[in-house]
Parts: structure tokens; C-alpha cells; sequence
């Protein structure tokens, strides 16, 4: 059965969806991760069965793998690499969550979290926990297979790996199929088959005495039963991150229960939808029928998505200018609504990722430069994106009246 690592969510149709009586949050901008309630701190990375050390592309083993978990796994199954000053305030149960810097510095939390290295601005990042994925549901037998990761996921071989850990740290053991306590009384597991109202009640419990500048229970808000009232709500709420300088929200099922793949009963909810591509060059202005206002300066850019070269129109004035100041990060593209539109079926649905702020600046060419009549040379990774206003305080979370 296909799986994916962590629970991810669909999108949200207005008028589609009756989301009365849900929970609704706000979308975080951050690096998606798992807690394994610190099982695999110190184990080899490669030792660990549900690691990602396959290459997607080739199906060999991955030339460079982190080599040594810390109990802390990206989205994707790679190590991230946290000091152990910040992964000791933890709680001994498993979280899912985002890693986060604030709001509008998704950039900084990346290089924070994606180093080889426990990086030293650690105390930058906070824990936002989502959910207590039971180990049933988390490591469930099935086959993960996308263009980040790849495994096949055996439970009953997962487990007798834990039992050994557990065993070998001379660790209780009581439960069946999945341990009930392990690592002394304060390690526990969520059982098989509980709603996400019950992993709210769990957490604030297993989250009281961590301290939130480290690890926090992500704000949860009660959408109203009448499902008008409740669109309205929803609608309202988007609004006020918005204001906030966040990217959308996050609406979700309390009868629904952690799920490895992407369902349903947790719905995003963004004002635009982007994608990621990276930057291979540009083209220059052409003399069209209606003139040559853009000889001299940028056409579009040339972007690589998915393994398909494709150019994107649709930039400002001011992005078609050469300036003295460095590459930024990212493009702005509020005025283009859709990224990588449909050319000549190659791209049908866009995979949406993330929302980035921010213009990119081209460096000022040599006088004796000329434009090439196609390419120039390889640009960073860019992500391509939406502006949306910042937020005066980056790291607290929204406030809602009725937050749990």
C-alpha cells in the first residue's frame, strides 16, 4: 500500500467542504517534522529502518547520508541535526510538527535545520507540535515512494527493531503489539485508533512542564457547528493570519484519526497556491508587433520543473532590470497567478509546496556586456512565489479567542 512518512494535507474547496465543528490553526511556514520521542538519538543514521538512505532517482544508496540520527526526521526521512542542549527538552513521546523561525523566515529556519552540523542559532527554532502519531499508524507497513524518499516500511520489522533498542538501553517493556511504556513511566505512545481530539487532550498533558520556547502545543480553535457560521469563521480567521503576515490555515476533522498520507480530514487553506523550480537562465527582450519596450532587459526566465525546462513570463518591470545589489532568494509574483501554467501538457497540476516574500535582483553586467539571445548561466534554487504582508512579532503564533 502506498504511504506517504508524515500526514499531509488536501486542499480546501469553500464550496466544497463542510467544516462544521472542525479545529482550525494556523499554516506554518517552517521545516515539517518528526519527534521519535528520542529512540534513534545516536544510532547511524543508516541503521535506522525508517531512515531515507535510498536516491529516489537512481535507487542505489544515497552518496551522502547524515551519520547519526538524533531522533528528530524531516519530512522526508533525513536527520535533522538539532544540538543536544535543544533536543533534551523534549518530551519521551512522539510529536509531529514544524520546526519554525517566525513568520516570513522560512529561509533562515532552512538553513538552520538542513545543516550536516548541529547549527548554533538552534535557539532561533521552536517546536510546534501538530499531533501524537500512534507507532502503529506512523510506521504502518506500506511502500513510500516519491521524488524525495524512498522505502518500504515493514511494522513488525520496525518494532522488533524498537524492542531491541529498548531492550538494549534497559528499558520496560509492557504492551502489545506496541509498547504502552519504554525508557521508564514517562515514555509513552498513543494507542491505535484515537481521534485528533483525543491527541489534543494527550498532548497538553505531555507538553505541561516543556518549556515553550523550545516545544509548544500549536493553537487550536473550534469552528462553529452551523456549517455558514463555520465558513464564515474560516474565512475570518484566514484573514486575520493574513494580517499577521502568515500564509493560510490549516482546518481539521476531531473525529479523524493520524493518517500517513494525504486525506481529507485536514484541509489547507492558502490565498494563492505556488510552486517550487530552480532558475537555469533567461531570455532576452524581444521586438514584438507592438514594439521593443523590453529589448535590452529580461523577457523571462528559464526554469527547470520536475526535468522540464520551461519559460516564465509575467515579470515586473523592476524584476527585468539589472541592479547593483546581490541575488535575493526569491521572486515575487503576485501579479502572475499561475506559476507554471499549463505549456503543451508538460505540466498539468503543480505540486503547491510553500509561499516565499520577496523580489529577486539580478548583478549589474559589465558595460561591454550584451544579452544572449537565450540562456545565461545556472541561479541558485528559487522558489517561486506570492507576497504577503510580515508580521511585527515573527515568533508568536496567532491568537484566537478559544484556543485550546
Amino acid at each position: 500500500m502506498r504511504r506517504e512518512f508524515l500526514q499531509l494535507a488536501d486542499h480546501y474547496d469553500p464550496a466544497k467542504h463542510d467544516v462544521a465543528g472542525w479545529f482550525i490553526s494556523e499554516k506554518l511556514d517552517g521545516t515539517r517534522c518528526f519527534w521519535d520521542g528520542g529512540l534513534t538519538r545516536g544510532v547511524p543514521a543508516d541503521e535506522v529502518p525508517w531512515a531515507s538512505t535510498t536516491d529516489p532517482k537512481t535507487g542505489e544508496k544515497k552518496a551522502k547520508i547524515k551519520p547519526v540520527a538524533t531522533g528528530l526526521w524531516s519530512r522526508y526521512g533525513n536527520p535533522i541535526m538539532a544540538p543536544d542542549w535543544w533536543l533534551n527538552q523534549l518530551p519521551s513521546c512522539p510529536l509531529d510538527g514544524e520546526l519554525w523561525a517566525g513568520r516570513g523566515k522560512f529561509q533562515l529556519c532552512r538553513s538552520i535545520c538542513g545543516g550536516d552540523v548541529p547549527d548554533e542559532r538552534f535557539d532561533k527554532i521552536v517546536f510546534a507540535v501538530y499531533s501524537t502519531p500512534p507507532l502503529g499508524a506512523i510506521f504502518g507497513t506500506g511502500q513510500i515512494k516519491n521524488a524525495n524518499m524512498v522505502c518500504n516500511v515493514d511494522y513488525l520489522a520496525i518494532e522488533a527493531w524498537i524492542r531491541q533498542r529498548l531492550y538494549a538501553r534497559g528499558a520496560r517493556f509492557e504492551g502489545v503489539p506496541v509498547p504502552k511504556r519504554c525508557l521508564g513511566d514517562d515514555f509513552r505512545f498513543l494507542q491505535p485508533g484515537q481521534p485528533f481530539g483525543k491527541e489534543l487532550a494527550v498532548l497538553n498533558n505531555a507538553l505541561e512542564n516543556t518549556p515553550a520556547s523550545i516545544c509548544y502545543l500549536h493553537p487550536q480553535t473550534k469552528l462553529f457547528d452551523i456549517p455558514q457560521e463555520a465558513g464564515d469563521q474560516v474565512e475570518a480567521y484566514l484573514q486575520r493570519v493574513l494580517d499577521q503576515g502568515g500564509e493560510g490555515v490549516v482546518i481539521r476533522n476531531p473525529e479523524a484519526v493520524w493518517t500517513p498520507r494525504r486525506h481529507r480530514a485536514i484541509l489547507k487553506y492558502k490565498p494563492f497556491q505556488d510552486a517550487e523550480a530552480r532558475v537555469v537562465g533567461f531570455t532576452s527582450g524581444r521586438e514584438t508587433a507592438k514594439g521593443s519596450r523590453l529589448l535590452g532587459k529580461i523577457g523571462a526566465l528559464i526554469v527547470d520543473y520536475r526535468g522540464k525546462r520551461l519559460e516564465l513570463a509575467g515579470l515586473t518591470d523592476a524584476e527585468r532590470e539589472f541592479s547593483d545589489r546581490l541575488p535575493a532568494a526569491v521572486i515575487d509574483h503576485q501579479h502572475v497567478r499561475h506559476l507554471l501554467a499549463h505549456r503543451r501538457g508538460q505540466v498539468r497540476r503543480i505540486a503547491h509546496q510553500r509561499q516565499r516574500h520577496g523580489v529577486v535582483h539580478f548583478p549589474a553586467p559589465p558595460s561591454s556586456f550584451r544579452l544572449p539571445p537565450s540562456r545565461s548561466s545556472p541561479s541558485p534554487f528559487i522558489p517561486l512565489a506570492s507576497r504577503l504582508p510580515r508580521a511585527a512579532s515573527p515568533h508568536q503564533p496567532l491568537p484566537w479567542p478559544g484556543a485550546l
